[in-house]
């Protein structure tokens, strides 16, 4: 059983890290300036998929 407890202890721990980035989430305010908004999206949609090389690496 010690596989089913190892299983269960990871997933419970998953589930708790969701559950306080969702509420993390609900906190946040809403009423942020939309063309900051819409300027946030934009670079984030710029970036997926993109990898930056990092320096100092062989």
């Amino acid at each position: 059983m010690g596989l089913v407890d190892d299983v269960r202890k990871k997933r419970d721990s998953w589930v708790r890290r969701f559950e306080e980035h969702r509420q993390e989430d609900e906190g946040m305010p809403e009423n942020r300036d939309p063309k900051e908004e819409e300027k946030r999206i934009k670079e984030n949609l710029r970036r997926v998929g993109v990898f930056e090389d990092r320096k100092g690496r062989n």
